[in-house]
């Protein structure tokens, strides 16, 4: 009962509105996080796929259930004998005194007449030692299962909307930084040109600025693309099909999970959806090698059968109605139920090995992006009180400069410094997100997050 009520709870999560693509022109100017993956959870193909292959894994319980009830079958038979028929079967007149049945079915006439018959036919399963209910409960696992594997592409669209939302903010922040170096270079150019024509600066100077500006004009090229990629990744992520520009709105940086990576892991073994579908598949298939195991034993079923017999022989016209029990014994049947039950009995091992695996996998995994995720806060530090040092140290061999006291070179090494600072800082910001949102996914906190949140 417990497992039921766990597979209906699951199964309740996955009524999932589908509704078509949307059309290029409906993209929104303005998105933020959470307007990203509203759009991406409401249109992307592979939450329906996997909606609707775990609404048909449902109906395999409904079929696997309906050996449980009574199988009603409606016959309607019209025999005509050839001449000495009735003679090689004992005769018309030989009949014994008892009700023929004229539709015939599980419950058999040996004698054949003349006749249209229209009947009824029962059959009620009494037991079959298990089979039954282990291919039901087997069913219902591969249900539960399928609903984690929709769980699962759930959180894989979350997080590839997520990374690309960032990816496309850090590449936007990047071409701002790449866009003011272009400007400060530019100045510096115009500058030294003015040293340079009044004799104050040698023209090897103004080369020197010269080529520090066609520098950043690359990174300016450079991040122009990646901001092109970005947007490209992320209106392919919401699920459009032509490139859309958006006004991304920032987000606040995600806090950071703690130190207690044990405890973790402990959150991923027991969520992430692919451990829980694979744990869910392996009790399936222990439910499956025993109903295997019990396809050995007898099949007790309850026959009946009830018709007319309008029109044919006298011996066989008019009602007639019987009943049974019918026992079906596997004797010889060429080693075929033993190598299905064996059959069953290694996939139940090889997914308990898989179970095994994803487990080892899911620890390991934590434990690298956790690892990520704290190195990228520390650098952000890292990086702000460098982008702090670079700014002061060009500042100083700015002043140098203009004084004389300092040549071109000492200048151009501070710029590229305080470049590299800014975009270093950009990065570790943005690198922080994402690998904050990869913790999330791999401790399987996605599956159940609202668009926007992220746990604390």
């Amino acid at each position: 009962m417990k497992t039921i009520a766990l597979f209906f709870i699951c199964a309740s999560a996955c009524a999932l509105a589908v509704e078509p693509k949307p059309k290029p022109e409906t993209a929104p100017e303005k998105l933020s996080l959470v307007d990203a993956e509203a759009i991406a959870l409401r249109y992307a193909p592979q939450i329906s796929e996997a909606y609707f292959k775990a609404e048909a894994s449902k109906e395999v319980i409904r079929q696997a259930r309906s050996g449980l009830f009574p199988q009603i079958t409606g016959i309607v038979t019209a025999v005509g004998t050839g001449p000495g028929i009735e003679n090689a079967f004992g005769g018309e007149h030989s009949t014994t005194a008892v009700t023929r049945i004229g539709a015939t079915g599980g419950l058999n006439n040996p004698s054949v007449y003349n006749r249209e018959s229209n009947g009824v036919l029962v059959s009620q399963l009494i037991t079959d030692f298990g089979r039954t209910a282990n291919l039901i409960s087997a069913a219902r696992y591969q249900a539960l299962s399928q609903e984690q594997k929709s769980r699962l592409a759930r959180a894989q669209v979350v997080l590839l909307v997520d990374e690309s939302y960032f990816k496309a903010l850090g590449a936007q922040a990047l071409l701002r930084v790449a866009n003011q170096t272009v400007a400060a270079r530019q100045l510096t150019v115009d500058q030294v040109t003015e040293l340079t024509k009044g004799k104050l600066k040698s023209d090897l100077d103004l080369s020197f600025a010269k080529v520090d500006l066609e520098n950043a004009k690359l990174l300016v090229l450079q991040a122009q693309n990646a901001v092109d990629e970005g947007f490209a990744d992320l209106s392919a992520a919401l699920g459009y099909r032509e490139e859309h520009h958006f006004t991304l709105a920032e987000e606040p940086q995600f806090a950071f999970p703690g130190d207690d990576i044990q405890a973790l892991i402990a959150q991923a073994l027991q969520y992430r959806p692919e451990v829980v579908a694979l744990r869910a598949e392996l009790e399936g298939a222990k439910k499956f090698t025993a109903a295997e195991r019990a396809a050995r034993y007898p099949v007790i079923t309850l026959q009946g059968a009830v018709g007319r017999t309008p029109v044919g022989d006298s011996a066989v016209e008019g009602n007639y109605e019987a009943a049974g029990i019918n026992v079906e014994v596997p004797i010889f049947t060429g080693g075929l139920l033993d190598a299905r039950y064996r059959e069953a009995a290694d996939k139940a091992k090889a997914a308990d090995k898989a179970v095994e695996d994803a487990e080892d996998t899911v620890v390991r995994d934590v434990r690298d992006v956790w690892l990520d995720a704290s190195s990228a806060l520390k650098k952000i530090q890292v990086s702000k009180e460098l982008q702090a040092s670079a700014s002061e140290a060009l500042d100083l061999a700015s002043s140098r400069y203009k004084l004389g006291v300092t040549s071109i070179i000492e200048l151009s090494q501070a710029q590229l410094a305080q470049t590299q600072a800014e975009i270093g800082y950009e990065s570790a910001k943005y690198e922080y997100q994402i690998d904050r949102v990869k913790l999330e996914f791999q401790t399987g906190a996605l599956k159940f997050r609202t668009p926007g949140t992220v746990f604390h």
